[in-house]
């Protein structure tokens, strides 16, 4: 299952526009995986990521999880490989909810660890194919590290997320995320769904060999 998330931080979010890519690209996704795929949108709502999330997983029982957001600041794909259990939003979410709002989870653990196999592998994979990507350890304070959260409370399934900077189509759209930082290199969407494709060939690839 891949998720995305829908508008944000004043425009269109490019998790958002690269799930229409690759749902219209269904085939070539599927290859990559060698199953069925399922995509799924998310609003940006603190309140109700719990419900949304829960209920997608709860219908589609994946087997794994590649959640996707956008991050103004990175330069690179990162896969996130911990989620911590807070919430400080300094860009509202589609409510308009702002600031420290608490843990994800009362009492919670701090930490959560994604349980997606081989991140340091799958990003290694997308570097080789041309891809800036690295394994991150820090995945914010916003929906995107929530959303990681709660899927990690389950046994199942295997999870991460996968952060995605401002695209190319973003600067000529004038979204203004991608315009804080002009002089960042962009990629496109086309780009970044073979980045998908790429992750998850790979993660195919060493579930075979196991």
């Amino acid at each position: 299952m891949i998720t995305a998330f829908g508008p944000f931080d004043g425009g269109w979010n490019v998790s958002e526009r690269l799930l229409d890519a690759l749902e219209r690209g269904r085939a070539e996704v599927e290859e990559a995986w060698g199953a069925p795929a399922a995509f799924v949108r998310l609003a940006v709502d603190t309140e109700t990521i719990e419900r949304q999330l829960g209920g997608a997983l709860g219908e589609l029982r994946p087997s794994h999880l590649l959640l996707m957001g956008q991050a103004a600041a990175r330069d690179g794909l990162t896969l996130e490989r911990v989620a911590r259990n807070r919430r400080d939003f300094a860009a509202p979410d589609a409510c308009g909810r702002r600031g420290p709002l608490g843990p994800v989870r009362a009492g919670g653990p701090d930490l959560r660890a994604a349980t997606w196999p081989d991140l340091a592998g799958a990003a290694a994979a997308l570097s080789r194919a041309g891809f800036p990507a690295a394994v991150s350890d820090d995945a914010g304070a916003h929906l995107c590290n929530q959303a990681l959260y709660l899927a990690l409370e389950r046994a199942d399934p295997l999870a991460t997320f996968l952060h995605l900077p401002p695209c190319a189509e973003q600067v000529a759209d004038r979204v203004p995320a991608a315009l804080r930082r002009p002089e960042a290199p962009r990629m496109t969407i086309a780009e970044m769904a073979r980045a998908v494709g790429v992750v998850l060939r790979h993660t195919r690839t060493i579930a075979a060999a196991a």
